[in-house]
């Protein structure tokens, strides 16, 4: 008797259940066919997008970036055709070239200077111990300033252990070391931090739970799962800790240790003493504007570099009797803005060293926090000290859920509540447990 092979749709693929069928390929494909989360999103918003133009003013309090240029030995067509980058770009469809951002870039709230663009100049650093003439198996750059971390934007070559055949039994070369940071102190001493597959670094698109322990895609957001959690060419951007930030940075070394490559694209020194790229939990800002809003609620916008701003929001009215004994109840109101109000609201994640901005799109003006500095019951005052009026205060950096029930007073038990109190409760920070 033959063996017929059962297939089983899933959108527009088709897996086969026969002999070759692996736990390793069905997740592979479950991912690939089934997309999980779109991003609805419509005009791009505040912290929002992980790749961006330069920032208006460089903050050098903050940031160094460094220019790799003297310092580039490839190519995009030195490293050559991959057949899986074809799947990047309509460009790299043709000719299997990988293409990452260029110029003056900012990722993940980091500022870049990365290479040119174009597939015959040079924009990377190609890190392996192969005797090619593109690569180099070590870069001294010279930086003579203190650092607390310094970020890297860079990716590997594919993992072929990664896609298996299915009669083939390997092992992914997770946490595979292929380069060492290397930072040399103005006293000689020496520290080294390991480059690792996976960790530090990945490839330039990653498949279904394949993403990094320590990095970041500078894709921020995935806008739908199609073949990869990251089908863009992707560039990804660690913060290595310096364990010595009071000291001065003579020099940092780049040191390949693998035959497969490390590709480095830009390099920045980050001022701050936290991980820039670790975000602390979301937390209820009030914004108190230089002026009363009067009907230009556009005109007043907040962003943050190293973050993500999640929602923003005017005060508005509510009077509680007037709303429970309204006639066009559950039919839905416009909510009537607080009059001449100075605040605005902003829930945000950002990292502990991060800028808050408020900008005024009316007056062209901006005001710079930095919420470092910010203690909860506290007004923060921007970096211009001038700005008469113009405050920020933490309100929540932890929410606490309180738990209750409605209770009937003529039955003393627990009652069904309108969905719309319900709502209330729950905006209010209450979450009700009676049935609606």
């Amino acid at each position: 008797m033959t063996e017929t092979p059962c297939k089983l749709i899933l959108g527009r693929r088709y897996m086969g259940f026969s002999r070759d069928w692996t736990r390793r390929t069905f997740l592979q494909n479950v991912g690939a066919a089934v997309p999980t989360v779109k991003l609805m999103l419509g005009p791009a918003t505040p912290g929002a997008a992980g790749l961006g133009g330069w920032p208006n003013e460089l903050n050098s309090i903050k940031f160094t970036p460094v220019d790799l240029s003297n310092h580039f030995t490839a190519s995009p067509s030195d490293f050559g055709p991959r057949e899986r980058a074809k799947g990047l770009s309509s460009e790299s469809a043709q000719d299997g070239l990988i293409r990452t951002p260029a110029g003056k870039q900012t990722l993940r709230g980091i500022p870049f200077l990365l290479g040119p663009e174009g597939v015959q100049k040079r924009p990377w650093v190609v890190l392996s111990n192969r005797k090619n003439a593109w690569v180099t198996e070590s870069i001294e750059i010279p930086l003579n300033r203190k650092a607390g971390f310094v970020c890297l934007a860079q990716f590997n070559d594919w993992d072929p252990n990664e896609t298996p055949a299915p009669d083939e039994d390997v092992e992914e070369k997770v946490g595979q070391h292929l380069a060492n940071v290397v930072m040399i102190f103005e006293d000689g001493g020496q520290e080294l931090q390991p480059i690792r597959r996976r960790f530090e670094v990945n490839s330039p698109s990653t498949e279904w739970g394949h993403l990094s322990f320590a990095s970041l895609a500078h894709i921020d957001l995935q806008q739908s799962v199609l073949d990869n959690s990251y089908s863009a060419p992707a560039l990804w951007i660690c913060a290595v800790a310096n364990p010595h930030p009071d000291r001065i940075l003579r020099a940092l070394r780049l040191q390949a240790v693998s035959d497969d490559p490390v590709v480095v694209c830009g390099l920045t020194l980050f001022h701050g003493r936290e991980n820039p790229l670790r975000y602390e939990r979301l937390a209820l800002y009030r914004v108190t504007l230089p002026e009363p809003v009067v009907g230009e609620q556009a005109r007043w916008t907040v962003d943050v570099d190293l973050g993500v701003v999640a929602r923003t929001w005017f005060p508005t009215r509510f009077e509680p009797e007037s709303w429970l004994s309204a006639s066009e109840a559950g039919l839905g109101a416009r909510a009537e803005l607080i009059p001449r109000g100075r605040y605005l609201y902003a829930e945000l994640t950002a990292s502990s060293g991060a800028t808050l901005w408020l900008r005024d799109a009316k007056m062209g003006k901006e005001y710079a926090f930095d919420l470092s500095q910010d203690v909860a019951g506290r007004e923060l005052k921007p970096r211009d000290s001038s700005a008469s009026g113009t405050r920020v205060e933490i309100l929540e950096r932890e929410k606490v859920w309180l738990h209750g029930q409605v209770v009937d007073s003529a039955t003393e038990r627990p009652t069904p509540v309108p969905t719309a109190i319900a709502l209330r409760l729950t905006t209010a920070g209450f979450r009700t447990t009676a049935p609606t």
